[in-house]
């Protein structure tokens, strides 16, 4: 009779040991690594992070307030795609896009930019507990970029706090929200890289600069300062690759809240860019002992009027020097071009100017400058 012998198991368990001790004596490597699996793995204590903590509840405290205020906007508009192979081969297509705004009022009313809502047909608005509100136009003003819309009153609205982009400084947080690529509520730190860049685009307007993450569908969207204020209007990127590259620039807050003002007295008009149609500086002390402008006196000199303008009908000449327009301080052609810019096409201009020694007011109303293109 034949009996079947059976290893017991504690055999297998002492190979097993010492294959395990002789691995770790002869290989180091494996040594290390089931130290390290075996090891505790301990966090850092609370009170080396105290700082961090603090800044990370701040970061926590600032989406919290803003991502209630904060909406998806969704627009959809139909256009006609041309076969460029088939001359009569056109076909209508609905083209959706989406981009982000705010609420600035306990009524409903919305700011955006311009582009984001640009020939749109149909405008809907995502907010922050998920429902789904159709809104409509208000206004715009296309120069600035800024529409303003306006959806039902209710009683669940969470509206933005505007504060003063005169008071920011580079080097300050800057935060964004909105929904880049639709991505809804998503919330991006970065700072202030600059102050007032100018001359962007062909608007003229002063931007703040900032190195937060803005990506297609952030257009419109607020930039927080760390508050949780509003100091401005995520508006555009400058990326070689059209996503962000840390080069975002927001519309100043305090320029939008003059924008909402024209746009509120033009109810359902978009505002049209104008031009003033002058070439103005500052003028060198040269030319303001000739004139005699005071040296301490801000404003711009006219220098050339462009035939049938707004200027040239308005009555404006050479060597004009503008000290004010509509009540506002001329310090600079970007001044001058803001108020032009507000104003719009078909709006006024009262200007405060000095001419031949002479203060003076004069009113120019702003033509279309296809009457003298």
């Amino acid at each position: 009779m034949v009996q079947n012998s059976k290893i017991p198991r504690i055999v297998y368990i002492n190979l097993i040991l010492i294959f395990t001790v002789l691995g770790a004596i002869f290989f180091p490597e494996l040594r290390d690594a089931i130290s390290h699996f075996t090891a505790s793995s301990r966090p850092i204590p609370p009170r080396k992070q105290m700082q961090a903590v603090y800044l990370q509840n701040s970061f926590r405290n600032v989406y919290q307030i803003a991502q209630k205020s904060v909406v998806s906007i969704r627009t959809k508009k139909t256009e006609m795609i041309h076969n460029p192979y088939h001359y009569f081969d056109n076909k209508e297509e609905t083209i959706s896009s989406v981009g982000s705004g705010f609420l600035i009022d306990p009524r409903g009313f919305i700011v955006t930019n311009y582009h984001v809502i640009r020939s749109a047909e149909i405008i809907e608005v995502i907010l922050h507990n998920g429902r789904v509100a159709p809104a409509r136009f208000v206004g715009s003003h296309e120069r600035a970029d800024i529409a303003l819309l306006k959806i039902q009153e209710a009683d669940d609205y969470e509206y933005a706090s505007l504060g003063d982009s005169d008071e920011v400084e580079v080097g300050d947080w800057a935060i964004a929200v909105g929904s880049p690529y639709g991505l809804e509520k998503t919330f991006t730190v970065g700072v202030v890289s600059a102050r007032s860049r100018e001359d962007l685009d062909e608007t003229g307007q002063t931007h703040i600069q900032t190195d937060t993450a803005i990506n297609p569908g952030s257009s419109g969207g607020p930039l927080l300062n760390i508050y949780g204020e509003v100091i401005g209007i995520n508006r555009m990127i400058r990326s070689a690759s059209g996503e962000s590259a840390g080069i975002g620039f927001a519309i100043p807050i305090n320029y939008a809240k003059k924008v909402l003002k024209t746009i509120e007295a033009n109810v359902g008009v978009n505002i049209r860019p104008a031009m003033l149609g002058v070439v103005a500086t500052i003028p060198i002390p040269h030319h303001r002992e000739a004139l005699s402008i005071p040296a301490q006196e801000l404003g711009v000199l006219i220098y050339d009027i462009e035939p049938k303008s707004s200027a040239d009908f308005g009555g404006l000449e050479k060597f004009d020097f503008i000290r004010m327009a509509n009540g506002s301080i001329i310090r600079n052609t970007n001044d001058l071009r803001e108020q032009v810019s507000l104003a719009g096409l078909g709006g006024k201009l009262r200007l405060n100017i000095i001419r031949r020694s002479k203060i003076q007011e004069i009113d120019i109303k702003l033509i279309d400058k296809q009457y003298y293109e």
